[in-house]
């Protein structure tokens, strides 16, 4: 995949499912979900739901840890960063299927409508899957994700 194909974009809105963590044989924690954002427009003074977008994301390494140990769920309220990506896999079947998904960089909980309590993590050494910049590996249906291939990293391998 090309690099010039991924799109910058940050999203708000609500998580619809709990987190599921998953592992990559490497060890490495992966957490895919999807983010609900309704429109709302202003009938007549009032305001009304209007069209709701959902949209893929995962999170790899220490982000997803910390997406979880947080206690982020279905209906938490976040604001996501990342590159919009297309990706490319194969079925079980043997078919060829591509979707869409922020790859997140960096993801918090909204504070419009919850309080959070923030602490600091140790110091941890930079890593070369903090700023993902492509996707390397072949994809199969349920087999898992591929680590963003930046150039320092080896690509991760599927899910168990």
């Amino acid at each position: 995949m090309a690099t010039i194909n991924q799109i910058p974009m940050s999203i708000m809105g609500n998580i619809t499912a709990d987190l599921e963590p998953k592992r990559t044989a490497g060890g490495k924690t992966v957490v895919s979900f999807r983010v609900a954002q309704t429109s709302v427009t202003d009938k007549n003074g009032r305001w009304e739901d209007g069209e709701t977008t959902y949209i893929r994301c995962v999170a790899y390494g220490a982000l997803a840890d910390h997406m979880v140990a947080s206690g982020m769920r279905k209906g938490t309220r976040i604001v996501a960063t990342g590159r919009y990506i297309q990706r490319d896999y194969q079925t079980e079947a043997g078919d060829r299927r591509s979707i869409y998904e922020l790859n997140v960089d960096d993801l918090g909980a909204s504070v419009r409508y919850a309080t959070v309590q923030i602490t600091k993590n140790a110091s941890q050494p930079m890593q070369a899957d903090v700023s993902p910049v492509g996707m390397t590996a072949e994809f199969t249906a349920g087999a898992g994700h591929a680590e963003p291939d930046n150039g320092f990293a080896h690509p991760m391998e599927p899910m168990i």
